[in-house]
Order: structure tokens, then C-alpha cells, then sequence
């Protein structure tokens, strides 16, 4: 009876994988190897210290410890080859967990003993930071993110995290350190639009907490679009741009290109909202777009561009004239209804210069016979501007 009872526990044993035997052959426990009687667990968060009772028996060797998360697949963590050590500490581990333990004494020829099985759980995470709001930062391009020091001592500092809407994931932004530090201010983003944040406190040993509550902050708008901007075409050299006041800019920045769909360049910065624009130039185009500029320096989009101009010289007068034998008679006219005199220069040798009269024609009467003069005549605006020359040569 007795060997029939030694059989059937022979086969009835647990096969269990030890790693670390001479031949890598799983060995049968054997029911005659000398157990683990009790088998003690002290849980933290991401460990689980097992301890016994010394197996001091001259056969041990030493023991084997095996670990599962279901209770159904083993694996060895540890062969501790020393019968005198009731120790061992298994870490790593996830907080709020389960796992399940067994714990074999061997031989000196590795033969192990039946298991002692162990449930334990690891203890919670820490706490989430207790508190976390948007400190509202009057600031451009900036969050401010504030939140109080979690009160566990051994939390070691904070990690910020940011929502990234493109791929729909928190990513990490910053680390925080030490634990009463406990702002951070986000630079360098776009303005009016809405960002999200969290916090996640992690201690020494490098256990995380849940992530605190969700902060959402939005950055300052824009301030106004500037509407209907407005630019002289008809001053002399200079072109004045002028717009509605914006209630919240306290300056505006001007913008212009040389073509409408070009690209703009600063051109000045001014609190009012009228400049002058001193190009120096006749006839010269330039297209301006225009942005309000609030108090925390937060730019406003452009202007629809408008196109600006200085007032162009007179087009060249038209001239007919009326010879005789010993005069020239030039009948002149202003196309553009714009020259107020005309400027007269006869080509004699001696550029001869005379300034007439609008309203009437002009003659030379100082020719000589087969001799050939050329004369320019230019029409002269209100403004000075004067035209191109309308050239006449009259030969005698």
C-alpha cells in the first residue's frame, strides 16, 4: 500500500520548467524533497517581497521561485542557491495587480519538492495630482500651467503631457523637478487656438500616478482684421494710406509688395492709423496689406492688400503748327486736360527757353531762312510735374 500510495503522488506531481538545471530537462517534483511550509507576501506598488521559513535540511540546495499573471502559465524568476535565504523581492512589477507565486525547495541534484502557492497584488498607484487649472497668462503664444505639489513625499517630480490632435495622442512635453515645483508655462504656440494638458507625478523608484484631470487653455486671439484699408493715387512722390481704427491695437505694422500676389516686406510700424508712405518717386505703384497689433504684441492677420500709387507726370501735349516765311506758330494741346503751362525749348545752339501761356498759341518769330530748329515742349502740371517732350522739328 505504502508504494502504491508513493506511486500514485509520483504521478499525480506538478512538472515544473526549472531553468537553470545541468541537463535543461524538467525534473518531476518529488513528494519525499522537503517542502516550503509557508510562504508570507508584503505587496507595494510595483513589488512584491515573498518570504519563508528556512528549509534546513542537509539534501536542499536551495530554492526555485516561479511566477504567473493567470494562475495557469508559470515562469521561473529566480533559483536562489542557498537554503539559508528566505528572501527574495520581485520587482517591476504594475501597480493593482495580481500575480500568483510558487515557491519549490531542490536537491543538491536539482530535484525540486512540491510548490507552495501564494496569491498577492500589488497596492495601488499613487494619487493624482490633487489640483491642476490654466493660470490664464495674458501673454503671446504662452500657457501657463499650474497645479499643487502632490503630498506624497516620494514623489521625485512631474511629467506634462500635451494632446496632440493630429494623432490623437498624448505625448510627453516636459519633466518637472522636484516635487514642490509646480508650474510650467508652454511658449511658442499659435494664437486663438485651444491646446490640452496633464500631469502624471512619479516617485523615486519610478512608480507613475493616474494622469491628473485634463486642463484645456486657449491662447489669446488675434486682435481685429483691419477693414477696407484706403491709399491715394494722385499725391506727388508720396502715397497716404489711411484705415479704421482698431479699439484694442496699440500700433499697426504696414506690409508692402511690388505686385499684389507678391511677397510683402515690413515697411513701418506706426500708433496712428494714417501713414504716409514718402516713395520719391512719379507714377510709382506699390500694394499694401496692413495688421493691428494688440497690447501683448499678438499680431492680427493682413489687410486684404490695396494698391497705392503716386500721381504720374502729364502726358506729352500735342503740337501742330502754322509756318510762314520768318515765323512758326504751335497750336498746343493737353490730352490729359491736365498742364497748366507749357515748357518751351528751341534747339538753336543756345537752348533758348521760353514758358507760355495755356490758353494760346505760341509763336517764334526769331528763325532765319534755311536754317532748321528743333524745339521740345513739355506739358507742365498744377504740381510742377512735367511731362515727357513732344518733339517738332521746322526747317526754313
Amino acid at each position: 500500500m505504502k508504494n502504491l500510495t508513493k506511486s500514485i503522488l509520483l504521478a499525480g506531481s506538478i512538472i515544473l520548467a526549472i531553468t537553470g538545471c545541468t541537463n535543461n530537462v524538467p525534473l518531476k517534483s518529488n513528494p519525499n524533497v522537503a517542502q516550503v511550509k509557508e510562504l508570507r507576501t508584503l505587496s507595494d506598488r510595483n513589488a512584491i517581497a515573498l518570504e519563508w521559513d528556512v528549509v534546513n535540511k542537509p539534501d536542499i540546495a536551495g530554492y526555485y521561485i516561479q511566477r504567473s499573471e493567470d494562475a495557469k502559465k508559470y515562469k521561473t524568476i529566480k533559483k536562489i542557491e542557498s537554503k539559508y535565504v528566505a528572501h527574495y523581492t520581485d520587482t517591476d512589477l504594475k501597480p493593482n495587480k495580481t500575480y500568483y507565486y510558487k515557491i519549490s525547495t531542490f536537491t543538491n541534484k536539482g530535484v525540486p519538492s512540491f510548490a507552495k502557492f501564494k496569491r498577492a497584488k500589488t497596492l495601488p498607484t499613487i494619487d493624482p495630482v490633487p489640483f491642476i487649472a490654466n493660470a490664464n497668462l495674458k501673454a503671446k503664444g504662452m500657457i501657463k500651467i499650474i497645479f499643487r505639489p502632490h503630498p506624497n513625499e516620494r514623489v521625485e517630480g512631474y511629467e506634462v503631457q500635451k494632446f496632440n490632435d493630429q494623432n490623437s495622442k498624448w505625448e510627453d512635453l516636459a519633466t518637472l523637478e522636484p516635487r514642490l515645483r509646480a508650474e510650467y508655462i508652454d511658449k511658442g504656440l499659435i494664437d486663438g487656438k485651444v491646446y490640452r494638458y496633464r500631469i502624471i507625478a512619479y516617485t523615486f523608484d519610478g512608480l507613475k500616478s493616474a494622469p491628473s484631470q485634463v486642463v484645456v487653455a486657449q491662447t489669446l486671439q488675434k486682435p481685429q482684421v483691419i477693414q477696407n484699408p484706403q491709399a491715394t493715387t494722385d499725391k506727388v512722390r508720396k502715397i497716404i494710406l489711411n484705415w479704421p481704427k482698431i479699439k484694442s491695437a496699440s500700433e499697426y505694422k504696414i506690409y508692402y509688395a511690388s505686385n499684389e500676389n507678391g511677397s510683402y516686406d515690413l515697411l513701418a510700424t506706426t500708433k496712428s492709423n494714417i501713414y504716409t508712405d514718402a516713395v520719391g518717386k512719379d507714377g510709382f505703384v506699390r500694394f499694401y496689406k496692413i495688421t493691428s497689433v494688440n497690447k501683448y504684441g499678438i499680431e492680427s492677420l493682413p489687410s486684404q492688400s490695396v494698391m497705392g500709387s503716386t500721381l504720374a507726370v502729364p502726358a506729352e501735349p500735342i503740337v501742330s503748327i502754322e509756318k510762314n516765311t520768318n515765323s512758326v506758330k504751335f497750336i498746343i494741346s493737353s490730352p490729359d486736360k491736365r498742364a497748366v503751362k507749357y515748357l518751351i525749348k528751341k534747339d538753336d545752339g543756345k537752348k533758348i527757353i521760353n514758358i507760355h501761356d495755356v490758353h494760346s498759341p505760341y509763336t517764334d518769330n526769331k528763325v532765319l531762312k534755311k536754317h532748321t530748329y528743333s524745339y521740345k515742349i513739355y506739358s507742365i502740371d498744377k504740381n510742377g510735374l512735367r511731362s515727357k517732350a513732344s518733339k517738332v522739328e521746322v526747317s526754313f
